[in-house]
Order: C-alpha cells, then structure tokens, then sequence
C-alpha cells in the first residue's frame, strides 16, 4: 500500500472517529420509561428514553430523526454534578431541562442550535438532563421549580 492512500485510510478512520462520540451512531432505542412532571398544578406524563451509560449519554440525539411531542431523552447524571451539552451531529432544535436530585428543574436551555458545537449547561449539581423537541418546555408548562418524579428514585 502506498504512503498516499495509507495517509488517506488513517484520516478516513480518524475522521469517522472524531464525526461523534459514541461507538453505535446513531444509537439505538435506549430503554424506555415514563416521566411524570408536575408543573403549575398538572401533572404531565412524558414517554422518555434514558440515556444511562457514559456511551449512551455522550450519543445523546445525535443524528437522530424529530422527537414526537410528549417523547424525549433523560439522561442519567448520577452523581449529581455540573452537567455541560453540545448538539454536534444533533440535526434537531431542543429544550434541555437540568434536573437535581430531588427531580426539581433548576436550569432550563431553549431552542439549543441543531449542530452547535458551543456548551450549554449549569455549574449546578443536576441528577438528569431532560431533552425535548424546541418548543416542548413552553407547550407543556415545564419552568424553573417544575418537579420530575425521576424513574429511578424512590416513590
């Protein structure tokens, strides 16, 4: 093999690698579970895939098609900690909701830019992140203050 297109093989094969962050891309189905959030009074009930390894949270939305209203994402932050997102390779508009320990929502991010590579986040220690389509937050009444019953903590 030549010098040329042994180069050429390892920037293909660094490229690919550096395209996204997650070994199965676009990933698939993540487990399923229900989230229930009580905002203003009303309760709401979201049907969540849950991002809950290092892999898994580090592919995210990425390449994904639209999410349908009342689905999304909850990504598994535990430990509680800063929690940081970038929407590479992400083609939708999101609402990011950041979700301490006790389910509370004390950092909202909307309309995140499909693509960006900018970090949006909070120095706050979250539990879970909460990703829905752009517009979802405000749809479903979902503010600083909402409560998320996390699916694994206790009822």
């Amino acid at each position: 093999m030549g010098i040329a297109r042994l180069f050429l093989l390892l920037v293909m094969v660094f490229a690919s690698g550096a395209a996204h962050a997650c070994s199965a891309w676009p990933q698939p189905t993540l487990p399923i579970a229900r989230l229930a959030i009580v905002t203003g009074g009303e309760r709401i009930q979201l049907t969540v895939e849950v991002a809950g390894t290092e892999d898994q949270r580090n592919c995210g939305l990425m390449g994904r098609p639209r999410l349908l209203d009342g689905t999304g994402m909850l990504f598994d932050m535990r430990p509680a900690g800063p929690a940081f997102f970038w929407m590479k390779n992400t083609p939708e508009t999101l609402d990011l909701i950041f979700l301490a320990a006790d389910g509370r929502a004390v950092h909202l991010v909307r309309n995140a830019k499909p693509f960006s590579e900018t970090s949006v986040g909070t120095n706050q220690p979250v539990a879970a992140v909460l990703e829905l389509a752009a517009g979802e937050a405000d749809r479903l009444g979902i503010t600083l203050g909402s409560m998320a019953r996390l699916p694994w903590r206790k009822r």
